[in-house]
């Protein structure tokens, strides 16, 4: 037999051989009409030519052969060659190589030529199996699928889809449903002392994995954060640590308040975002049309503006992600913000949790958009100062 076949080294870890997707070689002086003797068709695979001492010397495309037949006489002509006169040069990598370091050296050729192969040799040059751009760029896609299911895990437990907190005077219910699994909305609860709350409701610029980083670092700061000092000062704090981890590259509009049951008083600082309503009976009015803040991570040292409203008994405040507001559906028209007033106020009135409003509000909303797809991720924090 004249075409031979390696066997696949075995090997730990992430090495480009593990990927390899054939080993076929040939001797430099095999005769072209043996070589198509013993190929199958159709012709798929690239066979390496070797010297005598298995050297690597070049490449046999299948789609080299594939042309030479199709022109006149072309069957005669590869008769009277060899292997050495039909190959073409090949691009070699080590088959210890990492996976991720091969394709960062082939970079986009991977993607302009899906049908380029390349050759594996050990350290002196033997040949040890092909691999083929289609290959990385299959394993590419894999390692992504992995990466993405790892990080939409973690950010469900960072920012699950669904979350409650309540005592006696106060329910606080949230809810997020990112656009491609991982995503840029956050929100955070907490009652920090009897009575007193903290809660806010974030955009991060940009959607995927590389918003889903700075979920990551502002949870990370809310877990540690001490609610009792000034509000001003815990967002200074997360706008340094934004400003300092990304370094103007990311920012994020959000909506940061503190609430004291005894007293009523809501004090707040809008950065950038304004989406921030309040129901009443069945009417939902934004309080603010615009924001008194730059958002996060985009100034090095903000004059950061609070404000403070006193609220009555039996108040529903509500604060929505931008995807809410500018979902369109199929005819173009926007998301009727408007009624999400009588459902969240038909709820209240019945004496229903607002965990069912929740469900209400996004049932009325993947109803509008309908086959429309979701634009932006979609997030609502829906509060409640209960009566006495």
């Amino acid at each position: 037999m004249s075409l031979k076949t390696r066997e696949r080294i075995r090997v730990t870890g992430e090495r480009i051989v593990k990927i390899a997707s054939s080993f076929a070689y040939v001797g430099a002086d095999t005769p072209v009409h043996a070589i198509l003797a013993e190929l199958r068709e159709p012709y798929r695979d690239p066979v390496a030519v070797v010297d005598p001492s298995e050297r690597v010397l070049g490449i046999i495309v299948p789609k080299d052969l594939m042309e030479m037949l199709g022109k006149p006489f072309g069957r005669d002509l590869l008769q009277r060659q060899s292997a050495a006169d039909v190959m073409r040069p090949v691009t070699r990598f080590r088959y210890d190589e990492y996976i991720q370091t091969a394709r960062e050296r082939v970079g986009t050729e991977i993607e302009d030529d899906p049908e380029r192969h390349y050759a594996l040799v050990d350290q002196d040059g033997r040949f040890q199996g092909h691999v083929s751009a289609q290959d990385i760029l299959t394993h590419a896609m894999d390692d992504y699928r992995r990466e993405l299911s790892l990080a939409t895990a973690i950010q469900n437990r960072l920012v699950p889809p669904y979350a409650a907190e309540r005592n006696g005077r106060v329910s606080i219910t949230c809810s997020s449903v990112m656009a491609q699994g991982v995503g840029g909305d956050y929100y955070f609860t907490r009652e920090y002392g009897p009575g007193q709350w903290f809660f806010c409701l974030c955009d991060i610029s940009g959607k995927g994995i590389s918003a889903s980083v700075i979920t990551a670092v502002i949870s990370g700061f809310m877990y540690n954060a001490g609610f009792a000092s000034p509000l001003e000062d815990t967002v200074a704090r997360l706008n340094r640590i934004v400003i300092d981890t990304f370094c103007l590259e990311k920012y994020l509009t959000g909506f940061f308040a503190k609430f004291d049951e005894r007293t009523g008083e809501l004090e707040y600082c809008d950065m950038g975002h304004s989406w921030f309503y309040a129901v009443e009976g069945k009417t939902i009015q934004q309080v603010a049309a615009e924001a008194d803040n730059v958002p996060v991570g985009l100034v090095h040292e903000p004059d950061i503006v609070p404000r403070t409203l006193r609220i009555a008994p039996g108040t529903v405040l509500a604060l929505l992600s931008d995807g809410l507001i500018e979902q369109e559906n199929r005819d173009g028209a926007p998301f009727p913000i408007g009624e999400l007033g009588s459902i969240i106020g038909d709820a209240v009135g019945a004496g229903d949790d607002l965990v069912r409003a929740k469900v209400r509000v996004l049932e009325r909303f993947f109803s509008f958009k309908g086959d429309v797809p979701q634009h932006d991720d979609i997030s609502l924090l829906l509060f409640h100062f209960k009566a006495d």
